[in-house]
């Protein structure tokens, strides 16, 4: 079904665009001309807007919430790939079902992998669970490079942000004093956001406790948390829980007394809910990206409140642990 809506959607765009194939290499910027940005994700958009300010237009092509291993292609997704000069994904996979499809349909040489325009903002960070062997048959999503989930990770916000930083200035160099600038100045708020995250992770870590997930997208933060992993609901990364393995997994959350199921929008179903009802633990939904979960689409916030939620289940009051800290050393631990 995906690859007939392709052909359909090359047609339109080809007509939209007036050819089949927009050869134009990095075009300059004049008077209100803006850079067109494409971005994957929320998180992608809200870092390339910090830092590129009015100097850019951005669009987005995943919608809050939404799985990020299966985003359906549209013909606005299409249209907006045509026209860009800066196209931004996390990679290492993530996007792996539907990225490449679409910048081979949409034609732009652009914003191809490996000219200027094209940015996996993932690309170079430290990565956890890197699969010793590749076997499709044992999942079905498959990360050669290790968990693609960064834009969850407390780390992961400076360094797609670096990334995208000069993807802008490359495309735009007569923007790399505004780039910088830009980049600069949400660093600031991210070093000043670094700090309260560290303070309640730590608080977090003492409870020396463990969690269990639908899925591997929280892997990163929980281990930034001092939280163990004792079980997943999918048996493998993609596949959907079966009636033998919940019974593990409920074993499990019962025994280790975990207090909460972690999960994202899209995995909230009735699996959680079994083993919610059956262990007495909570189900506790966090956001996989910007804009989901009513949180503003800023990045900084979204991780704001995730750090937040996580430390309430586990006991911890985020917002006193601050304050004591704020208390008992000269460093500032206020909100951006």
């Amino acid at each position: 079904m995906q690859r007939w809506l392709l052909v359909f959607l090359v047609l339109l765009v080809s007509a939209s665009s007036g050819g089949l194939v927009s050869a134009a290499p990095t075009r300059a910027l004049s008077g209100s001309d803006k850079l067109q940005v494409v971005a994957t994700l929320p998180d992608l958009a809200n870092l390339a807007t910090a830092i590129g300010g009015d100097r850019i237009d951005v669009k987005t092509l995943a919608r809050p919430g939404q799985n990020l291993h299966a985003v359906r292609v549209k013909p606005s997704h299409l249209v907006a790939l045509s026209k860009a000069d800066l196209f931004l994904q996390v990679g290492l996979s993530l996007e792996h079902a539907w990225i490449p499809g679409l910048l081979r349909t949409a034609r732009n040489r652009k914003v191809l992998p490996g000219t200027n325009g094209f940015v996996s903002a993932g690309e170079g960070y430290s990565m956890i669970e890197v699969p010793v062997r590749l076997d499709r048959s044992l999942s079905a999503d498959v990360h050669p490079a290790g968990n693609p989930h960064i834009n969850i990770s407390l780390g992961g916000g400076p360094h797609m942000a670096e990334r995208i930083r000069d993807g802008l200035i490359r495309v735009d160099p007569a923007g790399e004093e505004a780039y910088r600038a830009g980049f600069a100045q949400w660093m600031t708020r991210y070093d000043e956001a670094r700090l309260r995250w560290d303070v309640v992770s730590a608080a977090v870590a003492e409870k020396k406790a463990d969690a269990c997930l639908y899925h591997q997208e929280f892997d990163y933060l929980l281990g930034e948390m001092g939280l163990s992993i004792a079980a997943f609901l999918e048996p493998r990364p993609g596949l959907a829980p079966t009636p033998s393995h919940l019974a593990k997994v409920i074993d499990i959350v019962k025994a280790k007394e975990i207090p909460v199921i972690l999960t994202a929008p899209w995995s909230n179903n009735k699996n959680c809910r079994r083993v919610a009802e059956l262990t007495g633990a909570a189900i506790l939904q966090l956001p996989v990206m910007t804009g989901s979960e009513n949180q503003s689409g800023d990045w900084i916030r979204m991780i704001d409140a995730t750090v937040e939620k996580i430390a309430a289940a586990y006991g911890v009051d985020a917002q006193a642990v601050l304050k004591a800290h704020a208390e008992a050393t000269p460093l500032s631990t206020g909100k951006s």
